[in-house]
């Protein structure tokens, strides 16, 4: 493995704006040696790749610690971040989404967390970054199994970014991350990673920012939310549903009843098909404090009244959007 410890892969599409803040983020890192940059370039129609190059150039000791590997065709999220992990040598393999950015001492500090415990994974808390800043702290006695109910309910962000897993986890030939799934991807990969995690610990020092747009990410537009999305979002919850042991079934409510709200905030059904997705659930969802109250109002007017709450979310998505633009 050339003594590489960490290995971070990034995905670029589109990122001309942010990848400045991202890469000097990772080439200032104080882990100065046995740590590598994967970044791929999935084809994308900006001067992201050409800004990368060019900050890399200010950085010539990261030189040899940076792999930039170009897609012939587009492939999305995963793809993308499948080919980073074919090139991964480091003991630990993290994530890092392209227009976020990281605490110079992440990469040292957790990986020396995880050599310090034995972690098969180690985590740190995060800050959302938009309009405001959130911190987000993750309790420090969390175990595997805790953290995967947390990312199952969505109480925890079920982020690949903030989580550094031993390297025969995170490229487990068995893992089933199909490349036509982009959203939910994290989701997807982390859920059966957990389950194949003894020991977890968490590292109190770095922080990971992540950035959250107004309007489109890289690989995703948040107000353009489609029914092929919505369809690959239920392919993740059938797949867990079949895959997860089943004290974790009654954890999916939570992922379950936001998915249905992203499907009524974009009337992306007829009313007769929203009322049959996983209807034995209904109940659960309107209890489900992991869901915010607001939603499961929604959920609830939709059951009985779907397309005039449906009209009403999206109307209220367009005026939210056209107040955005004019600022």
């Amino acid at each position: 493995m050339n003594n590489k410890m960490v290995s971070v892969c990034i995905p670029v599409y589109g990122v001309e704006k942010y990848i400045e803040r991202c890469a000097r983020s990772l080439f200032e890192q104080t882990m100065t040696d046995g740590i590598e940059f994967i970044f791929v370039n999935d084809c994308t129609n900006d001067r992201s790749i050409e800004i990368l190059e060019q900050i890399l150039s200010e950085y010539p000791q990261r030189k040899n610690q940076v792999k930039i590997i170009h897609h012939d065709t587009n492939q999305g999220l995963t793809g993308a971040r499948n080919t980073a992990l074919k090139y991964a040598q480091g003991e630990y393999i993290i994530h890092c989404d392209s227009d976020d950015w990281v605490d110079i001492k992440m990469y040292e500090n957790m990986y020396n967390k995880a050599i310090e415990t034995d972690a098969d994974m180690v985590y740190c808390d995060y800050k959302l970054e938009s309009s405001k800043t959130q911190n987000v702290c993750l309790k420090s006695t969390l175990s595997a199994v805790a953290m995967l109910k947390g990312v199952l309910d969505t109480s925890i962000h079920g982020s690949l970014c903030n989580k550094m897993f031993r390297r025969e986890i995170a490229l487990d030939e068995k893992l089933y991350v199909p490349e036509h799934i982009c959203l939910m991807e994290d989701t997807l990969r982390i859920s059966q990673m957990l389950l194949k995690c003894g020991k977890i610990a968490k590292c109190d020092v770095p922080v990971y920012y992540h950035y959250q747009r107004e309007h489109s990410g890289s690989y995703t537009d948040v107000n353009s939310y489609k029914i092929q999305n919505f369809h690959t979002s239920c392919e993740i919850v059938d797949f867990l549903s079949r895959y997860l042991p089943q004290e974790f079934q009654n954890d999916l409510i939570g992922l379950k009843g936001n998915i249905l709200f992203k499907s009524i905030k974009h009337c992306l059904l007829p009313a007769k098909d929203f009322r049959s997705f996983w209807r034995n659930d209904w109940l659960a969802m309107l209890k489900c404090k992991s869901i915010h109250v607001a939603k499961r109002i929604v959920l609830f007017f939709a059951f009985f009244a779907y397309i005039p709450t449906a009209k009403l979310c999206c109307f209220l998505l367009k005026l939210n959007s056209m107040i955005h633009r004019r600022r």
